[in-house]
């Protein structure tokens, strides 16, 4: 919030806005991002939940109707905006995840209007991108109207990742009681059958054997919240699984490599983020501590890319990952939105491990 990543003034025709990171390098923001826009407010909502405070319920507001001027604009929730080659795209990832923002200002402000858009953004989704079977149609073309498919990039197809599109749905159902959400929510977690492999693993695309373990939480934060709404046991079991093959690909530093079976490298902090809530959220469910060693293990990792400068852009913010380089690791200097508030959440869960419960914290997951 001090940052300059999210726009606060009021006075900027993009305040609510929240940009995707700071360049420590450049010292510059990249472009501002719609889904990670709708992050921040789920992310203030749960704030909000810890310590009520204004500036969380008029922060969220104002990203909110940022939010909702981009759909009206649009017709849809855009990848980007200030970035003229993203424009022409809108992802099913990423309108999901503006809804779910949506449906957060929803339940702190109980007013109607953010309900429902994030209904219309959730029906257009159903009507034009989820299949029958669950499978979710990445991307739609918005010169054209058509939903595509490209192997150009992994995001640019279906994949494991698209199974996080059913916790709108679960909540929507929660908040207004329509069956047929559920149904929708629950086609879309029951096609993790396609993804998971016989060693719990989950695969980024049906046809690959490539894991990245930023679409394996995805998938498994789907599922988590799946299990919560359904009591479903297979979610959860499937769940177990996946989290106990990803203790096996720990390393010395605490790290877990983002990718597998591929020529892309990388130790990020978002997937180390994600995971360790939802090994925190297992153990709660299961009653015990059974993952609590290794959490401790990826909270050391994780908060060696916790950013400490006098600068405000950086100071108390994220870095995205370490890269591979010629002699070794390095860190790239990117102060990252989403890494940071993944992080922030994790760090909650990490410091009140004791005190929390699944059936409270499952309702905040983002």
């Amino acid at each position: 919030m001090s940052s300059g990543l999210f726009i606060s003034n009021v006075n900027d025709k993009n305040c609510g806005g929240v940009h995707s990171f700071y360049d420590e390098k450049t010292k510059q923001y990249s472009f501002l991002y719609p889904e990670i826009t709708g992050y921040f407010i789920s992310t203030l909502r749960f704030l909000d939940n810890q310590n009520h405070e204004e500036k969380f319920f008029q922060y969220a507001k104002y990203s909110s109707d940022w939010l909702i001027d981009i759909y009206e604009k649009f017709g849809n929730i855009i990848q980007g905006i200030d970035s003229d080659s993203k424009n022409n795209f809108s992802y099913s990832f990423d309108s999901a995840i503006c809804a779910k923002g949506l449906l957060d200002y929803y339940e702190m402000s109980k007013e109607k209007t953010y309900l429902n858009y994030a209904k219309k953004i959730l029906s257009d989704l159903n009507h034009e991108a989820i299949n029958s079977n669950g499978s979710v149609k990445p991307f739609k073309d918005i010169s054209t109207n058509k939903y595509l498919e490209s192997e150009q990039v992994w995001y640019k197809q279906e994949g494991c990742f698209h199974i996080k599109i059913a916790i709108p749905y679960f909540q929507l159902y929660g908040i207004s009681n329509d069956e047929e959400q559920l149904k929708i929510a629950s086609r879309i977690c029951d096609n993790i059958s396609s993804y998971q492999n016989s060693d719990g693993s989950i695969r980024l695309h049906k046809n690959s054997q490539i894991i990245n373990l930023h679409t394996l939480c995805y998938a498994l934060e789907g599922l988590l919240y799946g299990f919560h709404v359904t009591n479903n046991k297979e979610y959860h079991k499937k769940c177990e699984r996946a989290v106990n093959w990803c203790l096996n690909q720990i390393g010395e530093d605490g790290s877990i490599s983002l990718w597998f079976n591929s020529k892309y490298t990388g130790k990020a902090a978002y997937p180390i983020a994600q995971l360790i809530r939802l090994m925190i959220l297992l153990d709660k469910v299961n009653n015990n501590s059974n993952y609590k060693v290794h959490i401790n293990r990826l909270y050391e990792f994780l908060i060696t890319l916790h950013a400490s400068n006098s600068d405000s852009k950086i100071d108390g913010g994220f870095y995205e990952e370490f890269y591979k380089y010629l002699f070794g690791w390095k860190k790239r200097l990117r102060v990252n939105s989403w890494t940071s508030m993944f992080a922030l959440q994790s760090i909650y869960l990490y410091q009140n491990y004791e005190n929390i419960t699944f059936d409270e914290q499952i309702n905040f997951l983002y």
